[in-house]
C-alpha cells in the first residue's frame, strides 16, 4: 500500500578510507541523545524521527554493530536519510543493518532499545501515542531512550512516570534526557484516531484523522474554502461543454477537500497526495467512510503526480512555515500535472506572495474570496 512503505538499506559505496562524521547535529534533543549513546542495548534498536533526520547518520556510524529499524511518518525524512547514510564513507557503517520505514505507526517487532528525541513545540497528542506504541513493543528490560528540548519540561517526565515507573532524568542547561526501562504489567490502550464532519451544501462528509495529521480533529478552514471554489467551475464554460475527468489534491491532509471534490463529481478520478505517511491513510480512511470511490492516494514528498500533463483541476492549500518553498514546490507540480487548459486552486492568507508568483508562472490569476480566505485561479496556457 502507499501510505505502509519500507525502503530497503541503500547500497553504500565501497571507502578508499575510514572516516567517520562525529560532528554534533544542530538540534539539541539530538545531541541529548548522542551524550548517551553508550546506554544503547545490543541488539534491535528503534529510531524515531519525528522532527529531523541527523540523528540517523550519527548513530548509525557510533554503534554500526546495532541492527537499526529507522521510522518516520514523513515521506521527506526519510528522503534524507536514504542521501545521507548512501553519501556515508565507512567500511563498519556499510555493515550495518539498517531497514527503513514510511508509515503511519511504528513497524511490528520487539526492540532492545528505542530512541526518540522530541520538540515541545509539536503535537503532544502524538508523542502520547507514539509512547503508547513504544511501550507496546519495547522487550522486557527493553529501554527508551527520549529527550527533549524544554529545560523545564515537566509534562513529559510525567507520562513517562505514568508509562514506565521510574524514569532516570539526565539534565542539561537547554533540555532533559530520558531514560526508562519497560515494566511488566497490562496497559490501558487509548483510541488517538478520531471521526469528525462538515456541511458542504446539503451533504454531510465525515472526516478521519490522527494526532500529526494536519487540522487533527477539525476541518482546516482553508480546505473548507478550497471546497467552495469549486462553484467557480460552474462559470468556466470549458468545463461545461467537457466535464473533468482529472483531479489531484496536493497537501491532502485529512482528505477532507479531496473527498468532497470526488463526491461533487463522481465520475473523475481524485488523487489525493501528501508527504505524511498518516495523512495518506487518513484521506483513504475518510474517502472509503463517504463511499467515494473515485480517490486514489499517492505518498510522495518531491510533488510527483500520475500521468502528468493530462489532470484537469489541481487544488492546494500550501503551509505557511519554509518560506514558501513548498508552495513553489506545489506550483511546480501543479504546471507539470494540468492539461492545457487545466485549473490550479491555491487557498492562502498569504495573498501577495502567491498572486505574484502564480502571475509569473501562468500568466494569468483570479483571486476568490472565501469566508476569510482567499482562493487564487491560475489556468494553464501552453
Amino acid at each position: 500500500m502507499p501510505h505502509d512503505k519500507r525502503l530497503k538499506k541503500p547500497k553504500y559505496k565501497k571507502p578508499s578510507a575510514k572516516k567517520r562524521d562525529h560532528s554534533q547535529p544542530r538540534s539539541i534533543a539530538d545531541r541529548l541523545i548522542l551524550a548517551q549513546v553508550d546506554q544503547i542495548l545490543p541488539g534491535n534498536a528503534l529510531l524515531m524521527l519525528v522532527t529531523g533526520t541527523a540523528l540517523a547518520k550519527h548513530l548509525t556510524q557510533l554503534r554500526p554493530e546495532i541492527h537499526w529499524d529507522i521510522f518516520a511518518c514523513e515521506h521527506f525524512y526519510l528522503t534524507a536519510v536514504v542521501k545521507a547514510l548512501t553519501e556515508v564513507d565507512d567500511e563498519d557503517a556499510a555493515k550495518t543493518e539498517i531497514e527503513l520505514h514510511c508509515m503511519p505507526d511504528i513497524p511490528a517487532g520487539e526492540f532492545d532499545t528505542v530512541i526518540y528525541p522530541t520538540d515541545s513545540k509539536g503535537s503532544s497528542e502524538l508523542t502520547r501515542e507514539l509512547l503508547q506504541s513504544i511501550a507496546n513493543q519495547l522487550k522486557p528490560a527493553g529501554r527508551l531512550i527520549i529527550s527533549t528540548n524544554n529545560a523545564r519540561d515537566h509534562w513529559l517526565h510525567e507520562h513517562l512516570k505514568e508509562i514506565f515507573g521510574r524514569v532516570t532524568v539526565i539534565k542539561d542547561k537547554n533540555g532533559i534526557c530520558y531514560i526508562a526501562r519497560q515494566v511488566e504489567g497490562v496497559r490501558k490502550q487509548k483510541d488517538f484516531r478520531c471521526e469528525f464532519a462538515f456541511r458542504d451544501g446539503e451533504r454531510l462528509i465525515k472526516c478521519v484523522s490522527r494526532p500529526g495529521v494536519f487540522s487533527h480533529r477539525r476541518v482546516d478552514a482553508g480546505a473548507r474554502a478550497l471546497i467552495r471554489s469549486l462553484d467557480l467551475l460552474n462559470e468556466d464554460k470549458r468545463f461545461s461543454k467537457k466535464p473533468l475527468w482529472r483531479i489531484v489534491e496536493m497537501g491532502c491532509g485529512c482528505g477532507s477537500a479531496a473527498t468532497g471534490a470526488a463526491l461533487r463529481f463522481p465520475d473523475a478520478s481524485v488523487i489525493a497526495v501528501d508527504s505524511h505517511a498518516r495523512a495518506v491513510q487518513s484521506t483513504e480512511q475518510t474517502a472509503a467512510l463517504n463511499g467515494a470511490k473515485n480517490v486514489a492516494v499517492v505518498l510522495t514528498s518531491d510533488g510527483a503526480v500520475p500521468a502528468p500533463g493530462t489532470h484537469d483541476l489541481f487544488l492546494c492549500n500550501p503551509p505557511y512555515y519554509s518560506d514558501f518553498r513548498i508552495s513553489e514546490l506545489f506550483l511546480q507540480s501543479a504546471v507539470a500535472s494540468l492539461r492545457p487548459g487545466g485549473r490550479v486552486h491555491l487557498v492562502t492568507k498569504l495573498t501577495d506572495w502567491h498572486e505574484n508568483r502564480m502571475t509569473e508562472i501562468f500568466g494569468n490569476v483570479e483571486t476568490h474570496r472565501f469566508a476569510g480566505y482567499d482562493v487564487i485561479v491560475s489556468k494553464l496556457r501552453h
